[in-house]
């Protein structure tokens, strides 16, 4: 399967997201540890929940696309039978 430009940057974009995700959270965690585990986990929790927000909305755009791509399939099927029904 071909990939389109925009596909192949949201597809690294994820990537990208996901690891930004972990790093972000470990170094929150290492940072703040030593004021208490609690505390450290609240706040990796969150940074969690923001990085999902941000990765679910480039998810979405993504399906987007995917869907987009299929309805052109079948715009393009549907033409074609209605040019074989006129033809008869």
């Amino acid at each position: 399967m071909q990939l389109s430009w925009l596909q192949a940057i949201i597809n690294f974009l994820l990537g990208v997201l996901w690891t930004l995700l972990g790093v972000s959270t470990l170094a929150i965690f290492l940072a703040t540890y030593h004021v208490g585990i609690l505390y450290a986990l609240v706040l990796s929790v969150f940074a969690v929940i923001a990085w999902l927000f941000v990765i679910i909305l480039v998810e979405m755009a993504n399906v987007q696309l995917h869907k987009l791509k299929e309805l052109k399939k079948q715009t393009a099927l549907l033409e074609e039978i209605k040019d074989k029904i006129s033809d008869h």
